[in-house]
């Protein structure tokens, strides 16, 4: 994982990382393959990067995806689990972006879309907030 330094492109934080990242892991193979990815773990280094984000600000990042997406699905934030927060940092980045994984399918079959339309509507709903 990218340690925050120099970027090697900037742009602006918020949106713009979590959209990449949310639509990046829509793209990915089917469900419960994002675990064995390294195209995960590469994405999120080089998105960190490109972004000037440390692993602090991917946390907060997909967290609030985390809340859009439940926002948007209408997916019950109470009995949706809770990811587990560990003391590696890097891990608990890793492990986030997992849980995303499997909280976008379960927003897309809720709504009845693609994980790419569910993507799409808690990008929006984050830049309309």
């Amino acid at each position: 994982m990218a340690e925050p330094g120099p970027a090697i492109e900037t742009g602006p934080i918020g949106t713009d990382f979590a959209s990449e990242v949310l639509r990046c892991i829509a793209r990915l193979p089917g469900e419960g393959q994002v675990t064995a990815s390294l195209s995960l773990c590469f994405g999120l280094s080089a998105w960190m990067k490109r972004f000037g984000l440390g692993l602090d600000e991917t946390v907060n990042t997909i967290l609030n995806l985390r809340t859009a997406l439940l926002s948007v699905s209408g997916l019950d934030a109470a009995s949706e689990p809770v990811p587990l927060r560990v003391a590696d940092r890097v891990m608990f980045v890793l492990n986030l972006a997992v849980y995303l994984d499997g909280l976008l399918g379960r927003a897309a079959r809720v709504l009845g879309v693609s994980p790419g339309a569910a993507a799409d509507a808690a990008v929006e709903l984050l830049r309309s907030s």
